[in-house]
This record gives structure tokens, C-alpha cells and sequence, in this order.
């Protein structure tokens, strides 16, 4: 048996020694072709607060960090990063960065909930918000408003949004960073990102006329313009030459043009529909 493998020798030799050579050049190759990392990138990551949330345009925080040293992207897109870290990625960077002194918040443009809407069937597929519209526009009435199922709490990497005992979502203002993750998710499109500045918004997003609307929904917006008219009558008192009234009624839903918004709340106050219009004296 022996004297069988004696003529194999030579050619295990010759595949060892060839195996060697390769290694030895691919050794070299990987220390000659290595690509040295920017320690910077490493000190910058540090400074993020690894949520990755996305909020900055990019997949994670390890993907932000080595954008902004090595293609310049601005440090000041993470809404998560505090003042702190923030500074210190500038001058890290020398660069004089600003936090962000507008920063957003999610707002919930819906508030009918179980008790204020109909179902045209029972639903009993997975409870994802996706998959539920798609099935015959979705189980409520209203093909408009929230579904209910939580998917926004869920794709929330801060703990921001929980869903209330009426089925509906609820932002907490104190943990939410405005990244969009649940803008994104949200099928039905009834959750907006917007200036914590701005205390005025529509709770409602379904544009039906008065009567099609109910069928489905007690709370929703009938576009029965007291609210603009009673904006008509503030911009009328300022005196603004370039607007008439800053909300207006299209596709007989409120819309609110923020650009000439005076935040004052009136219209939320005139509202027939109570709290369609939402009005938050505190700056959340």
C-alpha cells in the first residue's frame, strides 16, 4: 500500500509548494493593497449616538461617520446628536457647526380611533398597517384614517410613539427626535414631520365630501370654512397684504399654509368640528 502512494509524492509535493506560493503572494498583495482607514472616522462615529435611525440620509451611523470625513456631508443632518457632540465633530472637522434650533416633531394627522369609526369587515391577516391597506384599502370605513395595528410603534428607534387605548398612535414630544421612521412606514400617510414651532395643525386626512366622510368617521373634517374665515379676519387685523388667509379648504380638508401661519390658534378655536384642528399652546 505504501509503494501505491510513493508515485503520488511528486505531485503532493508540487500542489504544497504551489499552494505556499500563492499564499505568500496573496499575504503580500493584501498588506501592499490594504486601504488605511481615516482614524477619524472612528472618533466621529463615537461621537454619534448610534441610534441609526436613518434621519441623516444614511443607513447607519458607522455609514454617516465615514461620509462626512471622507465626502464632506454635513455633520448637522443627525437629529439625534446632541450640542455637545455636535461641536465636537467640528472642530474634529474645523468646521463651526449650529445645533439644530428648528428641530421636528412627528404629528398624527387622524384621530379617529375605534370608538369614532366604522370597519367594513373583520379583519384577521397580520397585523401590519401595509398589509392591511393593501387588502381592499384597508378594514375601516374611513380608507383614510389610522389602521390602528402599531407599525409606527414599532419602526420608532426611540420609544417615541405608543399606541393609546382608542387604537390610535401618541407621540411622546420629549423622546421624539423628528428621523421619519414612522412617516415612512405609515401607509395611510397621516403622520407628518413638523416644526416643533408650529402649535397648529389638521387632525384629519381624509378629503370625502361632509356626508361620504361620516359614513365612516364622527371626527373628521366637514370643510365648512369657519376656519377660514376666522383667519380671514386676523390677517385682515395684521394687515397682511400678501395673504388672505393662511388655511383654506381643499378637497374639503383644511390645509394650513405655514408659511403665512401666525400660529395664533384661532382657527382651531372656530373649528365646528372640535379638535379636528389641533392647537398646542406649548411649544412640543
Amino acid at each position: 500500500m505504501l509503494n501505491s502512494l510513493i508515485p503520488s509524492l511528486p505531485s503532493l509535493l508540487t500542489l504544497l509548494v504551489i499552494g505556499i506560493f500563492f499564499g505568500i503572494i496573496l499575504s503580500l498583495a493584501k498588506k501592499k493593497l490594504k486601504v488605511e482607514k481615516d482614524p477619524k472616522i472612528e472618533k466621529v462615529l463615537n461621537l454619534l449616538p448610534g441610534a441609526n435611525c436613518g434621519a441623516c440620509g444614511q443607513p447607519g451611523c458607522a455609514g454617516y461617520a465615514t461620509k462626512i470625513v471622507t465626502e464632506g456631508a454635513d455633520p448637522s443632518l443627525c437629529p439625534v446628536a446632541d450640542e455637545k457632540n455636535l461641536k465636537e465633530i467640528g472642530n474634529l472637522m474645523g468646521l463651526t457647526l449650529e445645533h439644530n434650533k428648528n428641530p421636528l416633531i412627528a404629528r398624527i394627522h387622524c384621530q379617529g380611533g375605534k370608538a369614532e369609526t366604522t370597519n367594513k369587515f373583520i379583519y384577521d391577516g397580520p397585523q401590519i398597517c401595509k398589509a392591511a391597506h393593501d387588502l381592499a384599502d384597508g378594514f375601516k370605513t374611513c380608507q383614510f384614517g389610522c389602521l390602528g395595528l402599531g407599525e409606527c410603534v414599532q419602526a420608532c428607534p426611540f420609544e417615541a410613539i405608543y399606541m393609546g387605548e382608542n387604537q390610535l398612535p401618541i407621540v411622546i414630544p420629549e423622546k421624539c427626535t423628528g428621523c421619519g421612521k414612522c412617516v415612512e412606514v405609515c401607509p395611510r400617510d397621516i403622520i407628518s414631520l413638523l416644526p416643533q414651532k408650529i402649535k397648529v395643525y389638521v387632525k384629519c386626512k381624509n378629503t370625502e365630501k361632509a356626508p361620504k366622510m361620516k359614513e365612516g368617521c364622527q371626527v373628521g373634517c366637514i370643510g365648512c370654512r369657519l376656519c377660514v374665515k376666522a383667519c380671514e379676519e386676523i390677517q385682515a387685523k395684521v394687515k397682511n397684504p400678501k395673504v388672505k388667509s393662511a388655511i383654506e379648504v381643499e378637497n374639503f380638508l383644511a390645509v394650513i399654509d405655514y408659511e403665512h401661519c401666525l400660529n395664533c390658534g384661532k382657527c382651531a378655536l372656530a373649528c365646528q368640528k372640535q379638535e379636528v384642528i389641533a392647537f398646542k399652546t406649548k411649544r412640543v
